[in-house]
């Protein structure tokens, strides 16, 4: 019986620290990104607020891709 008791304890001291770290994860995963101001854009990439950039004139089956500054072709990003 004594021998159950020790593996229960040891059980519960290794996932401990597990459980303190998914409650401590689950609020820097949902964090909000940065209020932008006067129309820029949050950009994930370089974690910081981007002015869009004016578009450029692309050709027929293409769009603006704002965060390379480039048209591309549609379906590809």
């Amino acid at each position: 019986m004594r021998n159950l008791y020790v593996r229960s304890t040891i059980a519960t001291l290794a996932a401990a620290p597990i459980a303190a770290v998914s409650l401590f994860g689950a609020g820097i995963g949902s964090a909000q990104p940065l209020n932008c101001i006067n129309g820029q854009f949050w950009d994930p990439i370089t974690n910081t607020c981007q002015t869009p950039r004016p578009a450029g004139d692309c050709a027929p089956g293409e769009y603006w891709n704002a965060l390379s500054n480039v048209c591309r072709p549609l379906g590809q990003l």
